[in-house]
């Protein structure tokens, strides 16, 4: 069985992202567990449903950071997302539908890209947060839902 549990070892120490970080295990574990005991279609939509918009929002809220933070690899580490978004968009309807084989592809990505990209890509980012908060005597948490600087964007 996969392994969607969160641990110590995928903190980023930016406490909002970790935050999102152990819904986004959760979440997985949930979807993973309705597709293993065969729960009904509607119950694997709606947690299937709950994951994308979770992992929306999460990435959105990322790449604002980043953006904030003028972060010099925003488009490597946003490229790493759309890589995620376009695995969700086709794997979701398949899903959906209950093919069992598409189910299991998607939870394998899931599984490896969340280790992987958090130990990795989001951990620079963080690292590249955190120097820039110091720097700038300003924290990521109280900027959140302020206008975003000019130029920059959200999405």
């Amino acid at each position: 069985m996969r392994h969607f549990r969160w641990s110590e070892e995928n903190e980023v120490f930016l406490a909002q992202i970790d935050a999102e970080h152990r819904d986004l295990f959760r979440i997985a574990d949930e979807l993973q567990q309705a597709i293993a005991g065969q729960a009904v279609a509607a119950d694997v939509k709606r947690h299937l449903d709950t994951l994308v918009a979770h992992a929306e929002e999460h990435f959105s809220h990322e790449e604002w950071l980043m953006q904030s933070v003028k972060y010099s690899s925003y488009g490597w580490h946003k490229q790493q997302h759309n890589t995620a978004r376009r695995r969700l968009q086709v794997f979701a309807p398949l899903v959906e539908s209950g093919e069992s084989e598409a189910a299991e592809l998607l939870l394998d990505f899931l599984e490896g890209w969340l280790q992987d990209h958090i130990s990795v890509t989001d951990r620079m980012m963080a690292a590249h947060v955190r120097n820039y908060e110091r720097a700038n005597a300003t924290s990521a948490i109280e900027r959140w839902g302020l206008p975003l600087p000019a130029g920059a964007s959200r999405a």
